[in-house]
């Protein structure tokens, strides 16, 4: 049976994302997360809510008009597993990006994503957005399961990306 141990649905600021870590730090008393799973955990939710922050500006203003397609982030628990949920939507023409790099950790070992993860950090090159390309990568790392996604049509120009971490 899943529990939803945290969630969060729409924009995302600094004040909520620290709210939202805060709260996470609450909830493994509350539901003894072992500290092994609730440092996966943390890092897995920094990821996912930083990405949400960090793009966020490519899909306000749709947001903004459609508001049923709010980014959404949840945090549920089967048993001793965990399912880490990111939906939020992105632009036609960000998919491919996307999947090729989802993709390139999915079909790396653990030691090939080590070398891949210290390679990109080498690389030094970081985007726009400020980042190096590291935010899969380290979700790959920190998850027990490849990750899974998928796109959903919600427009002409955007689609709902969804995907799921599993921490065993």
């Amino acid at each position: 049976m899943l529990t939803t141990i945290l969630t969060h649905r729409g924009q995302l600021s600094f004040k909520q994302f620290s709210q939202l870590i805060g709260q996470l730090v609450q909830k493994r008393f509350e539901y003894n997360i072992d500290i092994v799973n609730y440092k996966k955990l943390i890092t897995l939710v920094i990821e996912v809510l930083e990405n949400v922050m960090k793009y966020s500006d490519n899909f306000t203003e749709f947001t903004r008009m459609h508001p049923e397609f709010q980014p959404e982030f949840k945090l549920l628990r089967n048993g001793e597993s965990y399912l880490v949920e990111s939906v939020n939507p992105v632009k036609e023409s960000d998919i491919n990006l996307i999947r090729k790099k989802i993709d390139k950790v999915n079909s790396l070992d653990v030691a090939a994503l080590k070398e891949y993860y210290r390679e990109t950090i080498r690389n030094g090159r970081f985007t726009d957005k400020g980042g190096a390309g590291l935010g899969f990568i380290e979700i790959a790392k920190t998850a027990s399961k490849p990750l899974s996604y998928h796109f959903d049509r919600i427009s002409e120009q955007y689609y709902n990306f969804t995907m799921h971490m599993h921490i065993r």
